[in-house]
């Protein structure tokens, strides 16, 4: 075994299939956006590409359109943090602490993770329908509470947080796990000794369970910040068309539509090389900003 190990050129081999794989559906596309970007191309292999320099990057950020689209994914970002992350712990938290039922809670909460985006997405789309019809606001009138009838996916003040729900009710049992796995990892003689301390309590979270999943929870914020960076899916199909007054168009939708509906691949190339950046300098920001690890005295 050591021996096979050691021969370099069966490591290699082994890895090839996995390398030319990444190069071939991860780094080349990038490549050919970033390309793409600097032309101007209708989607026609006849047309030849029109080399215009940085003129999508310019008509992008002179576009009110686009710098809707950047606001509407800064909020998406920032709620869904502290949305998915707390409340995936928190139930991580709560089931740890069961004795009976663990099993059940797990799959419970994961399940919404597994199911088919568009499934998902049409069934709250019944929940937020507009009218008396809909789930929610028949269940707000049925308990007495019509005046918080709403139309939740049109109207611009509740589109876009109506939105991000969905995709917060999606994810929350994909973090639920991560920190059950974490928690598992954790010594019990390291807890049974903080509570001879007298860490007990809201103290025992915060002076102990959280300084030890320090790690799972930065991965989880980065994990978080790099879905919503490149949401499409749920938007696309509870808002097709970016919502009312753009209210929930984000820069994956837009990128979408610049491409396939107006037949714009030069910008729509540089909203996906927009959104690369994006998500490597927030990644990175995050995890610097994260690396600041919390002290476990108290």
């Amino acid at each position: 075994m050591s021996r096979f190990y050691r021969d370099k050129k069966i490591i290699i081999l082994f890895l090839l299939p996995a390398v030319l794989l990444y190069l071939l559906f991860e780094v080349i596309p990038v490549i050919m956006s970033i390309y793409f970007s600097f032309n101007e191309w209708p989607g026609i292999q006849s047309v030849p590409l029109q080399f215009v320099g940085l003129k999508n990057y310019i008509k992008l950020f002179q576009s009110p359109i686009f710098l809707k689209s950047l606001s509407n994914i800064a909020i998406y970002v920032i709620v869904s943090v502290l949305l998915q992350v707390p409340i995936g712990f928190a139930l991580g938290f709560i089931i740890h602490s069961f004795e009976k039922g663990k099993r059940f809670f797990k799959a419970a909460f994961f399940i919404p993770m597994i199911l088919s985006v568009t499934a998902v997405a049409l069934l709250w789309n019944f929940i937020f329908f507009p009218t008396e019809k809909g789930i929610l606001n028949s269940l707000l009138i049925r308990i007495g509470l019509d005046e918080l009838t709403n139309q939740w996916l049109v109207n611009p003040k509740t589109s876009l947080l109506s939105v991000i729900s969905v995709s917060t009710w999606t994810s929350v049992g994909y973090y639920m796990l991560i920190c059950l796995a974490g928690l598992a990892s954790i010594p019990e003689s390291v807890i049974e000794a903080g509570e001879l301390d007298g860490v007990t309590g809201l103290k025992k979270i915060w002076y102990m369970y959280i300084p030890m999943l320090w790690d799972p929870i930065k991965i989880s914020v980065v994990m978080v910040i790099t879905g919503v960076l490149k949401i499409f899916d749920t938007v696309y199909i509870l808002t097709p068309s970016g919502g009312t007054k753009n209210s929930t168009i984000v820069p994956a939708l837009l990128m979408y539509n610049e491409s396939y509906r107006y037949s714009n691949y030069g910008t729509g190339s540089a909203i996906a090389t927009i959104i690369f950046l994006l998500s490597v300098f927030v990644s990175l920001f995050s995890l610097r900003l994260l690396n600041q690890r919390k002290s476990i005295d108290y």
